[in-house]
Formats: structure tokens, sequence, C-alpha cells
């Protein structure tokens, strides 16, 4: 680790931006938790702290030569300038197989341990002003024979922001997945919802407020769509724009710091 990281970290908590850590999860897969968690990096870099990311377990790592790498890492560490830090420690269970994160593992004869897990976040959480974490999916994809992602979200003691389809269905799911967040005892600071249309319809424009009307939860962004975009080949450019003109028009960064005060006590 370079002497100033180590320096940066030193830094007393008053001096730190008051942005949380936070767990994001998804509705469903694809949904687009990954790029939200790039661009919510950027904004907290934006906002002067130094952030890190954690995607305790990722599947569909690709092999090259002797090394499994897990893209959505990969891509992460990349734009966040993370590169330095040892992979395993940004993503200490990588899967090659696509498939849920308890198949892969068993396939690869493995056991997802969540004090390995654990261990890896307050290794980041000791050299960075704030973690981003990433699940696999939703919150009830298994993880293992008696764990769930939910179970990983509570045991790093971390709130959620939910990330949300914009179209058809998304009420049902985003209102599911918060009462999975709820039954689990994890703290949900919002909801934002992907790839939100250029010229939203009808169901588009109402979703945000039924979600916010039934559940009680804040949408506090609508990230639009980033027009052929490729997380292999990314437009670093287009990234950084995006996180600007989301942030300069929701006030993310703002309204999480306000919620981050709210946070009530790990027990």
């Amino acid at each position: 680790m370079p002497e100033e990281q180590n320096s940066a970290a030193g830094e007393t908590s008053a001096a730190r931006p008051p942005l949380p850590s936070v767990f994001i999860t998804g509705t469903d897969t694809g949904v687009g938790k990954t790029v939200v968690a790039a661009l919510l990096g950027l904004i907290y870099r934006d906002a002067g702290l130094r952030v890190a990311y954690l995607k305790p377990v990722e599947t569909g790592a690709v092999k090259q030569g002797e090394e499994l790498v897990p893209g959505d890492t990969k891509f992460v560490a990349e734009l966040l300038e993370l590169s330095d830090e040892p992979r395993e420690m940004l993503c200490p269970y990588a899967f090659e197989p696509p498939v849920s994160p308890h198949l892969a593992a068993l396939l690869a004869k493995r056991t997802v341990k969540v004090n390995n897990i654990r261990e890896c976040y307050r290794y980041l959480e000791r050299r960075y002003h704030a973690v981003i974490a990433e699940g696999a999916g939703g919150l009830l994809v298994p993880v293992g024979p008696t764990l769930m992602m939910a179970d990983i979200a509570r045991e790093l003691g971390l709130p959620l922001l939910i990330v949300a389809r914009p179209g058809l269905g998304t009420i049902n799911h985003t209102l599911l997945t918060i009462a999975a967040a709820l039954r689990a005892d994890l703290q949900v600071l919002g909801v934002i919802i992907n790839r939100y249309p250029e010229n939203p319809g009808r169901v588009e424009k109402n979703n945000p407020k039924a979600i916010t009307d039934f559940s009680g939860v804040p949408v506090l962004a609508l990230v639009p769509e980033i027009p052929g975009f490729n997380p292999e080949q990314p437009d670093y450019k287009a990234l950084e724009e995006t996180a600007r003109r989301v942030n300069e028009t929701y006030r993310l960064a703002e309204k999480l710091a306000a919620l981050a005060g709210k946070r009530r006590p790990v027990s």
C-alpha cells in the first residue's frame, strides 16, 4: 500500500465527509448494480472521499491464463483506481460458472465464509473513507446451504441501496425487495432506478412515486441509460459525466449524507 494512502486513511473520522459505506443490492440479476456502484464511487470521490469497492461473491468470472478475473470487480477497481489492492480483498470469492453463487461454490467445492468477507471489509474500511459493497443478484440469492446475500449485508452492518428497473413490474419487485430487507432487519436508505429512459412513458413516470408511496422508502435518483455502454470496454468519460449529472440533478451525495446522520446503530 502506498504511503500516501496510509496517511489519508489515518485522518480522523471528523475530518472525513459524512457519506456512508453502503451495500448495493438489486431487485433482480442484470438490473445494473455494478454501474450504479461505479457511479456512486465517482460521486463519493468527487466529494473528496477515498472510496473502496467490495464484491463479496462474483460468478461468471473469466479465466485468463492461470488467473480467474471477476469482470465487475475489475471494471470498478480500474475506474476507482483500486488496481494496487489485492484482487482477493476486493472480491474474496470469484467463480467461473455464470450461475447462482450457491451453485457456483458447490461446483467449485468451496464454501463461502462470512468471516472471510468480513475481514476483507475491515481491511478496506481501515484504508478508505467509505466502502461500496455490491451483492450478487438480489437479497434472497443463496450463497451457501444456509447463507443468503441478505445475511452478508447484515453481517457487514451496512445499510442498503436498492437498484431497480424503471418499467412495468418494478413496483412489485422493489416492494418485495424492501419487505425482504426489513424482514432480515436491514436498513434501507433508498431506491435508485437505473436505465431510466430519456422519454419515459406513463408507467415509468408513475413508478418512482408509487414505490415511495407504498413503501415509505425514498427513490433517491433516476439514473439515465448510458447509450452503448460496454463494461468490458467502458467509456470512462461517459461514466464521469453521468455521475456528475445524477449528483447535480438529484443531490445524491447530499441526500446520502443526511441519511447517514439518521442511521440506526448496528445491533
